[in-house]
């Protein structure tokens, strides 16, 4: 009965932890125009903030796996570095240093969210293997919640004069907050002597260059980095495109918050409908690239409002389902399944932000914006083929 008691406890602290994380993640986007405005950004500089936070995902992947081959270290330990690490960096980020100093913070935040998001959704296929499917969508809906509260919460807080800086004071105390939760949550399970879930496997080049000679798997990856270049794409641009491009400000925030609303729910939900989760995602794909498509070449802000909400709808089980099948092909290390996947999603973030930003200044606005779809249309065309190669045939409400 403690043991049932302390695992909800940690999925507690886990999930409210990445909430806030969401929350703080949403800076970058909602005050672009700020920073931007701040220290006087040109053409593709104004995506550098997201590039440097995705950078610290992508070696926050790879300190995971020297970590474990060197420490063996508890999963509950690498998530507490997290709780500690990111509101240390958002209070050094609120001091409004020089902008070098700025992206070094947003990448060490980027490589404390890496450790999160890599470890949390192993942790969940580990903790709950009969229902994988309906836990990796929680904690992914929670992260959609996070992303849907974080605008709304920045908007508010401009609309009461407070400056950018004291926004991401206050997300650092929000996030001592999530620690301290987290902290009650996880130190039960640091004691705890059973080490079978808790105990990270080690990931070797070996099981990397495995991973790569499954077909299935190679597909998997193109569509995380297809995924995570679009979604990128929106959180990072959408705000400023409605607001300074189309002329709208007052559909910028409201379109990301409208986009968040969507993926929240339709993760929330997808657990209580039979899908093959393959399906799922070749749908997700089609239709997002579609709905942004027609958005963009409306280029009415509050229609793109509406389009981030319906887009964020179709898309927002795409990540968790694919989180579920790489971990649920790799059980016997689930971190290796969440790391590869991660790592290709992080490429995409990496790369979409500054290369939307060079479109826009060379090509115009809908020649950038139009890249998004672009990138989802693409993931589809992959997605399509791994209905027939995910030999599971697995439900996403599977139990």
């Amino acid at each position: 009965m403690k043991a049932v008691q302390h695992k909800k406890m940690y999925t507690f602290g886990i999930l409210f932890m990445m909430f806030v994380a969401s929350v703080c993640s949403t800076t970058q986007g909602v005050m672009l125009t700020d920073f931007i405005e701040y220290y006087k950004l040109k053409s593709s500089g104004q995506g550098l903030i997201s590039v440097f936070q995705s950078a610290g995902n992508i070696l926050a992947l790879l300190l995971i796996g020297i970590i474990i081959i060197m420490g063996r270290l508890k999963k509950s330990t690498l998530l507490m570095v997290t709780a500690v690490t990111v509101p240390l960096v958002f209070l050094l980020m609120g001091s409004k240093p020089p902008f070098y100093i700025l992206l070094c913070g947003y990448a060490i935040y980027g490589i404390a969210f890496g450790f999160l998001d890599s470890v949390a959704s192993s942790v969940m296929v580990d903790l709950y293997r009969d229902r994988s499917s309906k836990y990796m969508n929680l904690l992914h809906g929670i992260y959609g919640l996070g992303g849907l509260a974080g605008p709304l919460l920045i908007q508010k807080l401009s609309g009461f004069e407070f400056t950018w800086n004291e926004i991401l004071m206050i997300c650092a105390a929000i996030a001592v907050g999530a620690s301290i939760v987290y902290a009650i949550g996880a130190v039960p399970v640091i004691r705890c002597k059973d080490r079978e879930i808790e105990v990270a496997s080690p990931i070797h080049l070996s099981d990397v260059k495995n991973f790569f000679r499954e077909k299935r798997k190679r597909i998997l990856l193109i569509c995380a980095f297809l995924y995570g270049a679009h979604q990128i794409g929106i959180t990072v641009w959408m705000t400023r495109y409605i607001s300074e491009y189309l002329g709208t400000p007052k559909w910028g925030p409201g379109a990301l918050s409208a986009f968040w609303v969507g993926v929240a729910s339709s993760r929330l939900i997808i657990t209580r409908f039979s899908i093959n989760r393959t399906k799922v995602i070749f749908l997700g794909h089609l239709l997002d690239g579609i709905i942004i498509a027609v958005g963009v070449l409306v280029g009415n802000g509050f229609f793109m409002l509406v389009c981030c909400g319906i887009a964020g709808f179709v898309e927002g089980t795409i990540l968790p389902l694919t989180l579920d099948m790489a971990c649920c092909w790799e059980l016997k290390n689930t971190s290796l399944g969440s790391s590869m996947v991660l790592f290709a999603l992080y490429i995409g973030f990496i790369i979409a932000p500054p290369l939307i930003g060079f479109l826009i200044d060379i090509y115009g606005v809908k020649v950038g914006m139009i890249l998004p779809a672009i990138f989802s249309l693409t993931a589809a065309f992959f997605a399509f083929f791994l209905i027939k190669l995910d030999n599971d045939g697995k439900k996403v409400n599977q139990v």
